[in-house]
C-alpha cells in the first residue's frame, strides 16, 4: 500500500478539518505544519483583532505605539506512543505570530524569545491549551513603552451590533487610566480624581477591574464608569496586582523594600512624563514581602489568603493570572513567580532574573537557585529532555 504524505492529503479534507478546529490556536498550528496546510485554512477574523498601530498615547510621548496580543498556554508533550507508561510533560509558555503566521514562543515572564523551541523539532508532538491573553503596546523600534504598566481589550457595550465597537483599556505612567475606540484619533482620560493612582488591571468574569495603589478595586462599566466594587483593602504594600484565579478575583499586595519610582522629565521636575529618552527611574525597590486576599462575597470584606493550595500566581509585565500545578508535572504550588522593577530594567533577561515567593514559608529566591521550581518553564538550555 502506498503511505499518503501529510501534504498530500485533498484540499477538501483539509477545509473540512480546519472548520472543525477550536481556537485560533488551533488554527496556528494547523498552518504550520505545511505550505498545503497553510493555503488550505484562512486565519478567523476576530472580533479582538485591532490595527496594529495606534494613536499617540496621552502625554507628552509623540510617537504611536504599536499593539500586540499574546497568548498564555500549557504547552503539552503529545506521546507518540499511547500505551506508554511514561508521564507526559507540560511547559507555561507565551505564544506569538511572526508576519508569517508562524508560531513563536516566549517565556511568559521575562518576554525572552526561547530560541530552542519545540518548533524546531516536530509541531505535531505538541499541542497548546489557551489559559490567558496578554497584550501590550510597544515603541515603533518594538521596545515596551515606559510607563504603560498594562493594557486589556475593552468592548464598549455588551449589547452592541458593530463588532468593531470595542478598544483598549491602558494605564499610563503608573497612575493615569485611559481608553482608545477602535478607529478614534485619540484618547479619553478616565476617572477625574488626579489623586487616584492606579497600579493594575485585569478581565475577570468579563469585567475589567482596576486596583489603585491605595487597595481600592473599581470596575469598568460598559459606558466608561470607574465605579468602585469592593471597599479598600486598605493594606500597606506599595505595589498592587490582581489575578483571575478559578473565576474569583484576588489582590496580590507586594511590600518593597522603598519607595516606588517616581517619572522624572529631564529638568528634574516630576510634572514633566517624558518617554524613554527623558525617563529617569529615581527607584525601582525590590519585594520583601507579599500579602494575598480574596473578597468574602458572604460577607462583602477581604480576607488575607494564607495559602494558594496547588495554584501558582504568575505576576508578569503586560499579563498576571493563575494556574494548578496539577496541570503540570512535577511542579510545586502555593507560591507567587514576578521579576522586579530592576530585573526589566536590566538586558539580557533569564531564568535568573525570575523570583519565587513561597507562602508556606514566606521566603524569597531566584529560580536559579531553586530548579525545583524552574519545571514549569521550558529548558532554556536542554532541547532533548522532551
Amino acid at each position: 500500500m502506498t503511505s499518503i504524505q501529510w501534504a498530500d492529503l485533498p484540499k477538501e479534507l483539509l477545509e473540512m478539518i480546519g472548520k472543525r478546529l477550536d481556537s485560533r490556536m488551533d488554527t496556528l498550528r494547523f498552518r504550520a505544519v505545511c505550505t498545503s496546510w497553510t493555503s488550505s485554512v484562512s486565519l478567523p477574523s476576530s472580533d479582538q483583532e485591532i490595527p496594529p498601530l495606534i494613536p499617540n498615547i496621552p502625554g507628552p510621548i509623540s510617537y504611536a505605539p504599536l499593539f500586540f496580543q499574546t497568548t498564555i498556554c500549557r504547552m503539552d508533550h503529545v506521546r507518540k506512543d499511547p500505551s506508554s507508561s511514561s508521564s507526559s510533560k507540560s511547559w507555561l509558555v507565551k505564544v506569538g505570530e511572526s508576519n508569517y503566521g508562524k508560531l513563536k514562543l516566549f517565556n511568559p515572564l521575562t518576554n525572552q524569545e526561547i530560541k530552542n523551541s519545540p518548533m524546531a523539532l516536530n509541531l505535531l508532538e505538541f499541542k497548546f491549551v489557551e489559559l490567558s491573553k496578554a497584550f501590550s503596546l510597544k515603541s515603533p523600534r518594538v521596545y515596551s513603552v515606559d510607563g504603560i504598566n498594562k493594557a486589556v481589550l475593552f468592548r464598549v457595550s455588551a449589547n452592541s451590533s458593530d463588532e468593531n465597537e470595542f478598544g483598549i483599556l491602558a494605564i499610563f505612567h503608573e497612575v493615569e487610566l485611559a481608553y482608545w475606540k477602535n478607529g478614534a484619533e485619540s484618547w479619553i482620560i478616565l476617572g477625574g480624581d488626579e489623586n487616584v493612582q492606579y497600579d493594575d488591571i485585569t478581565v475577570c468574569n468579563e469585567r475589567v477591574y482596576v486596583v489603585d495603589r491605595c487597595g481600592t478595586v473599581s470596575w469598568i462599566s460598559p459606558v466608561l464608569n470607574v465605579t468602585q466594587y469592593y471597599p479598600s483593602l486598605y493594606c500597606f504594600g506599595g505595589q498592587k496586582d490582581l489575578v483571575e484565579c478559578c473565576g474569583d478575583l484576588y489582590v496580590v499586595d507586594r511590600y518593597l523594600e522603598g519607595e516606588r519610582r517616581r517619572w522624572v522629565g529631564i529638568d528634574g521636575s516630576d510634572d514633566q512624563i517624558l518617554p524613554n529618552e527623558g525617563f529617569t527611574p529615581t527607584h525601582a525597590p525590590k519585594a520583601i514581602d507579599f500579602r494575598v486576599y480574596k473578597m468574602d462575597e458572604d460577607w462583602g470584606k477581604w480576607i488575607e489568603v494564607k495559602s494558594l493550595d496547588d495554584k501558582v500566581f504568575v505576576l508578569g509585565m503586560d499579563c498576571s493570572f493563575s494556574v494548578s500545578c496539577k496541570e503540570f508535572n512535577g511542579v510545586k504550588g502555593n507560591c507567587i513567580y514576578y521579576m522586579d522593577g530592576d530585573d526589566y530594567a536590566g538586558s539580557g533577561l533569564g531564568g535568573g532574573s525570575i523570583h519565587v515567593f513561597q507562602l508556606q514559608d514566606r521566603s524569597i529566591h531566584k529560580l536559579a537557585v531553586i530548579p525545583e521550581f524552574s519545571e514549569i518553564f521550558w529548558p532554556q538550555s536542554k532541547v532533548s529532555s522532551v
